[in-house]
């Protein structure tokens, strides 16, 4: 028989590819056209590739090296923009961050935080992160720890690790939710077990727990799955799956 031939990659999978190879210049070429065309994908990943890095370190060109990619956050807004305008949930959370931090804009922190809201409503994971900390910190807005854990709570149910742990560690402070040991013992067993300090925490809160409560808060946390609503203490009651 013979062999099965790969199934072809699209232009925008090739452009995708490119920047995470670090080959800037060719992802331009590949996506621009895709761009001009209203890909809003394609529209955010330029975007991407056009802002400045926080911290620019240029390695010394050595001779017939390629000069270095020219980043310039004033063509990220654009395409952010553009990409924002079709609705694109990481474009608005991107361009949320120019205004935010003023880079390559004047610096308004208002209207990036509008942004951040559109792109986290939209389910974008990162503008809920930036939501959780905006509002812990009361940056740009009054402080507000039942907000933050809501945006916290939002982005923990997606599986980002962590929001989860945030959302544990307050759970257990009983800051800006009620203190429930249990909860936050569920949050840690889904929380990344190579952090210290959950490891510190898990080891303190199986010090308090009974044992059956540790049981099925096991049984709940390999139970659950991204999307789902996170498991609550009240469940160690119960069964995961009541006849």
């Amino acid at each position: 028989m013979p062999a099965v031939q790969p199934a072809a990659t699209s232009t925008l999978d090739q452009g995708i590819a490119a920047f995470e190879a670090g080959k800037e210049t060719e992802a331009v070429a590949l996506l621009t056209p895709l761009a001009e065309k209203g890909d809003a994908e394609a529209q955010t990943y330029l975007g991407w590739i056009y802002e400045e890095p926080p911290v620019k370190i240029e390695p010394a060109s050595g001779q017939g090296a390629p000069p270095p990619f020219l980043h310039d956050n004033a063509k990220a807004r654009a395409w952010y923009e553009e990409a924002a305008a079709q609705g694109q949930a990481h474009a608005l959370n991107n361009l949320g961050s120019l205004y935010f931090l003023g880079r390559g804009v004047p610096e308004d922190q208002a209207r990036g935080i509008t942004l951040f809201r559109q792109a986290a409503a939209k389910g974008d994971l990162q503008a809920q992160d930036n939501l959780t900390m905006i509002y812990y910190n009361g940056v740009g807005v009054a402080k507000d720890t039942q907000a933050a854990l809501m945006w916290c709570e939002r982005a923990a149910t997606q599986g980002d690790p962590e929001a989860l742990r945030f959302l544990a560690v307050q759970t257990l402070a009983g800051e800006g939710a009620p203190h429930d040991p249990t909860r936050a013992y569920i949050l840690v067993l889904l929380s990344p077990s190579d952090d210290p300090d959950i490891a510190k925490m898990r080891a303190a809160l199986e010090q308090q727990l009974p044992a059956n409560v540790q049981q099925r808060s096991h049984e709940l946390a390999a139970a659950w799955h991204p999307g789902q609503p996170l498991p609550t203490a009240d469940q160690t009651r119960g069964a995961i799956h009541p006849l």
